[in-house]
């Protein structure tokens, strides 16, 4: 009876001692602690424990945040490139399957092509200014289409456009640099161009006295936001795919139908969403 009162006397006072022991071992590898940086605090915020086998980072006050996106060099300043970007969608309704159920006898052919050669000078690491010129087609060809939908009847044909737009921009480009070898790198393109242009669209065969021919002037200004991918494939060479998300343009058309009607239209918008017909791949030479 008295070994097991001193048995249990020695473990009420070895239960305490260990129980601190395990909690000042638990301190000691903490990963997440929740310690407010103040403005003096530095970056470096990843450390090493004494066991140098587990990180801990200390989470940023919220009001000014630090989103930890490290930018690495990818061009230095004082470089000059130079290159051509061009993108091409066309459109065949020989090869679409969804509409066959709405539409019936759709025969339609089209396409956009655009070619733009640019040069920029890096006046700073990863941030460039340059110019381009531009030159874009737009081809578009109905032949027939025939939409019954309940007591909707609509019936179009022999009706053909082109447009053919020249333009000069000046644009900005920030990369920043995703490794530490200078071959990756996310853009941001800001760009202003301003662009003169003329369209012809037709409706009717050649010949027949209800045939629409309408002859348009076009000047437009555009300001847009491209953001893209750069991929070194040699040392001086890079390979780029951008895409518009961001435009604000102003278009002033001037017509005439017929060489008798005349008219004019002014129009302006802003496009919010990813345009898959602004979908730009080009090559860069960097000096």
């Amino acid at each position: 009876m008295i070994n097991k009162h001193i048995f249990t006397l020695l473990f009420l006072c070895y239960a305490p001692i260990s129980l601190l022991a395990q909690s000042e071992e638990i301190k000691n590898n903490t990963i997440f602690t929740n310690h407010t940086i103040t403005d003096d605090t530095t970056y470096n915020n990843i450390k090493t424990l004494p066991l140098g086998r587990k990180t801990f980072f200390t989470s940023r006050a919220v009001g000014r945040f630090n989103r930890g996106i490290t930018n690495y060099l990818f061009i230095p300043k004082k470089q000059w490139m130079g290159g051509m970007s061009a993108s091409y969608a066309n459109f065949d309704s020989k090869d679409s399957r969804m509409l066959l159920s709405l539409l019936k006898d759709f025969d339609f052919y089209g396409y956009t092509v655009k070619i733009n050669p640019f040069i920029g000078y890096f006046f700073k690491d990863n941030q460039c200014v340059g110019a381009k010129l531009g030159y874009t087609r737009t081809m578009g060809r109905l032949g027939n289409l025939n939409l019954n939908i309940e007591d909707l009847d609509l019936s179009m044909k022999d009706m053909y456009l082109m447009e053919d737009t020249f333009s000069g921009t000046i644009f900005h480009r920030s990369y920043v640099g995703l490794d530490t070898h200078m071959r990756f790198a996310v853009f941001n393109e800001t760009s202003l161009s301003v662009g003169h242009g003329s369209t012809r669209f037709t409706r009717g065969k050649d010949g027949e006295e209800s045939r629409k021919d309408t002859r348009t002037t076009i000047t437009e200004v555009q300001l847009g936001l491209n953001p893209g991918l750069s991929v070194f494939i040699m040392n001086n060479v890079s390979t780029e795919v951008s895409f518009g998300v961001l435009g604000l343009k102003y278009r002033n058309e001037k017509q005439k139908t017929n060489q008798e009607e005349t008219g004019s239209h002014t129009s302006s918008g802003a496009n919010f969403k990813i345009n898959l017909f602004n979908i730009n791949i080009g090559i860069t030479i960097h000096i």
